[in-house]
């Protein structure tokens, strides 16, 4: 019965959203797996995923009369632990859908839960969701065609560790699967390498608030400042309040406006 309910579990993490499902088809990792499973949460906080061992993406194509060939690759957070799937993925996905822009929720490679005390698990385990990341450009980049994109158009973005996952791929992208601008948002840069602009310098969208929690502002402001100094084009969105983690949660604050900004900005490219 346990085992049952267990691959119920993991049929109701794919079978939550009707979107396309793509596998994203990396090199096997060496670690132990173990049984995806579905964490429920409040309604705000939305459903979180955990012992991902088998990545996939999922494609939210473009809606409504002004639909444009652009897209943007979304890395929900989680601290390499579980993937806050719905606060920082598909209502992201959605949103970015809705306003014309096609959007992908990759569903990276996580920390094997009964692992979680690895020495060094978060490299480790950052590794394996980068190349995630560089598939999931290239594969979409080589079907441009079938998804209606444009090649030279795609983006990648993401939350906390998966804003990490955004900037420890754009560092080690190559020709075939780099991202052509980026967007981390409160990115947990204590696990990414301090590194040089790569040359191809994509533009960068980058949010987070003064009062973050994992006191992660001056990273964000770290990586504008880089940058800048390297010329190439970089928005930093500062705001007062919001702390860590506020995805698409309303916070009746400021803050709210950054999805709005965020479209924008990508609508501007």
């Amino acid at each position: 019965m346990k085992k049952l309910f267990i691959v119920l579990l993991m049929i109701i993490a794919d079978s939550l959203y009707s979107q396309e499902i793509i596998p994203v088809k990396t090199k096997k990792w060496d670690l132990k797996t173990y049984p995806e499973y579905v964490k429920e949460n409040s309604k705000e906080e939305g459903v979180w995923i955990y012992n991902i061992s088998e990545p996939k993406m999922l494609i939210y194509k473009a809606k409504g009369e002004n639909t444009t060939d652009k897209t943007m690759i979304v890395c929900p957070g989680g601290g390499l632990v579980f993937s806050a799937f719905e606060k920082e993925g598909t209502r992201v996905a959605e949103k970015l859908s809705e306003n014309g822009i096609t959007a992908v929720v990759l569903k990276y490679r996580l920390t094997p839960h009964s692992n979680v005390s690895i020495p060094g698990k978060e490299k480790i385990i950052l590794k394996y969701a980068s190349d995630d990341a560089l598939y999931a450009i290239s594969h979409l980049r080589k079907n441009s065609k079938k998804y209606g994109i444009n090649p030279d158009k795609i983006g990648l973005m993401g939350f906390s560790a998966g804003g990490a996952v955004t900037m420890e791929t754009a560092y080690r992208a190559e020709k075939k699967n780099l991202p052509n601008f980026i967007a981390p948002i409160y990115p947990w840069m204590i696990v990414v390498e301090d590194q040089e602009v790569p040359d191809y310098k994509p533009p960068a969208f980058i949010v987070c608030a003064n009062d973050d929690n994992l006191k992660l502002a001056p990273a964000s402001v770290k990586i504008y400042s880089d940058w800048i100094k390297a010329g190439a084009e970089a928005d930093l969105h500062m705001f007062q309040k919001g702390g860590h983690g506020f995805g698409m949660a309303k916070k009746n604050s400021p803050i709210d406006s950054w999805s709005d900004l965020l479209v924008d900005w990508i609508l501007s490219l």
